[in-house]
């Protein structure tokens, strides 16, 4: 929608990295802190152990998650510097391996996915 006002445009799409979004702690307190507001039935309809449950996804993905970030930023630079951009960046290896081949998916079988 940006080419006809001569505007590239680069998607980048990094995957895991440790950053303060990925940090499990204050994830899975903010958590709690809604968990405990929601009506009972809502809790139930998610299930007792839900909360326990997400909170060991949070240290997975933080675990499984690269600390260094010049993927990223090399991406970024790539992008505004390069005389051809790319239309998309993928960063990361679950970005290259599982994110990039999902998103040329059928939204519904990455729904599924």
């Amino acid at each position: 929608e940006m080419r006809p006002f001569g505007v590239r445009v680069s998607i980048i799409e990094p995957g895991g990295f440790r950053t303060a979004m990925t940090n499990p702690a204050p994830l899975v307190t903010g958590l709690r802190s809604l968990w405990e507001r929601l009506p009972a039935e809502t809790r139930a309809a998610y299930g007792h152990r839900y909360p326990e449950r997400y909170a060991q996804g949070t240290v997975l993905v933080h675990r499984l998650s690269s600390a260094r970030l010049s993927p990223v930023t090399d991406a970024m630079t790539h992008a505004l510097l390069s005389r051809c951009p790319r239309s998309r960046y993928a960063p990361g290896w679950d970005a290259r391996l599982v994110f990039l081949p999902l998103s040329y998916c059928p939204a519904w079988l990455s729904d599924t996915i």
